[in-house]
């Protein structure tokens, strides 16, 4: 599997099956997020996880409509769901903190960023589908252990728009 997939740029609830994904589209395009959204709070790496766990599902949700692999997109849910639930709680303690009493609103428009970026990749690029085919195969073969290997890849990291705390306090140390 490709690690350098260019692709544009936050885990599980319970009822995050392909059959909710199509509410995702309707909660937002008035709430849009910005690409910036976490240019002024920096993430720890627990943060860091649930926000790339967010985008490698958002990424998979897309190419199961889009791609006609919702049996693989429904497997891979049930398959980890108990992380991607983990990770959910992770990104909403996230936002909250971010964002306070707009925690929620704020996810609720980052998430549908994520998902109208990922759109955006079916239709510019030809290959989509079976690069997101092997994403499925390389997801479904990917142990709990090894999940934090799998959504630290260059192209999901750089989604989400947010900075590591450990790289933002090297910065400001006196040289």
């Amino acid at each position: 599997m490709r690690d350098d997939y260019k692709h544009p740029g936050v885990a599980a609830t319970k009822d995050d099956s392909i059959g909710s994904d199509r509410r995702l589209h309707a909660r937002g395009s008035a709430l849009a997020a910005s690409s910036s959204a976490g240019a002024a709070f920096c993430a720890t790496d627990k943060d860091l996880a649930a926000l790339n766990t967010r985008v490698l599902q958002t990424e998979l949700m897309v190419a199961a409509l889009s791609c006609g692999q919702r049996q693989q997109y429904n497997t891979f849910v049930t398959t980890h769901q108990r992380m991607l639930v983990n990770q959910g709680q992770a990104l909403q303690a996230l936002f909250n903190r971010a964002h306070g009493a707009q925690g929620a609103n704020r996810m609720n428009a980052f998430v549908t960023k994520l998902a109208n970026d990922a759109s955006q990749q079916v239709r510019s690029r030809d290959d989509y589908c079976q690069f997101m085919s092997g994403l499925f195969d390389e997801a479904m073969a990917t142990s709990p252990e090894h999940f934090s290997q799998l959504v630290n890849k260059p192209w999901i990291v750089s989604r989400h728009g947010y900075r590591s705390c450990v790289v933002e306090a090297s910065r400001h140390q006196p040289n």
